[in-house]
């Protein structure tokens, strides 16, 4: 996909465009264009035209113009003046920083939850959540597998009793979810994740810092080499 990018139209669901008042019609076209961005149903180069948005939403330019300002301050939109507005692509150093802050942030976090009296009881929530991540990849459910994701790696930061850190993870995270929305329909990465999530899970039960530690980096470091692998498939995806 080059710099012209024709633009990529997702209708939204009625949900998203029922009338909820003023207020909230900038932050209702903020979450669901980044949704649709995360997501991959925009994907990365794809152009967006604040009047077809603003149609599609039935509201003025303003409110749409006010989503895509806070976007770009996420840095996951692109504003060229005279240009246009596209969907950012993704740049690999950037999630190779990201991971480097999520092994650094994670890794403490389970040296935190380990010293914990009930781990087993923490390893219990999280087999509960594996367990519901292995259905949905078995049943090629792309969101829910996603979303068992998270959940999982919310739940140990919230076990490590400092609920405030899942934000930083939270971040780093949103900077390669892309990489894992492409990975888990296209290379298949989900079940690896769920291998990775239960080794994870055996290590806390066991109270074994060093070995929970190392599943942790090595689990994190296979989304470096799935951004690598989609790159080659994908190159219009990438910033060079």
């Amino acid at each position: 996909m080059s710099a012209r990018a024709a633009s990529v139209r997702v209708t939204p669901r009625a949900a998203d465009t029922a009338v909820a008042g003023r207020p909230f019609e900038s932050a209702r076209v903020h979450v669901w264009l980044r949704r649709a961005i995360l997501d991959v149903s925009l994907p990365p180069g794809s152009a967006l035209a604040e009047a077809e948005i603003a149609a599609q939403f039935g509201l003025s330019r303003t409110p749409v113009r006010e989503a895509l300002l806070r976007l770009a301050g996420e840095g996951l939109i692109e504003i060229r003046p005279q240009r246009g507005t596209y969907v950012a692509r993704i740049a690999l150093p950037r999630i190779e920083e990201a991971l480097f802050v999520r092994e650094a942030v994670e890794c403490a976090v389970l040296r935190r939850v380990l010293a914990r009296d009930d781990r087993d009881a923490v390893a219990r929530t999280l087999t509960a959540i594996v367990d519901a991540q292995e259905a949905a990849v078995a049943g090629e459910d792309v969101a829910a597998a996603l979303a068992a994701d998270e959940r999982f790696h919310h739940a140990l930061v919230d076990a490590c009793g400092l609920p405030g850190v899942w934000e930083v993870v939270a971040q780093a995270r949103d900077l390669h979810h892309r990489i894992r929305a492409i990975a888990v329909p296209e290379l298949r990465s989900g079940r690896q994740a769920v291998t990775d999530h239960r080794a994870i899970v055996r290590a806390v039960r066991a109270g074994n810092v060093a070995q929970a530690e190392a599943r942790m980096a090595a689990h994190l470091s296979r989304n470096l080499a799935l951004a690598r692998a989609i790159a080659a498939r994908h190159p219009d995806y990438f910033v060079l």
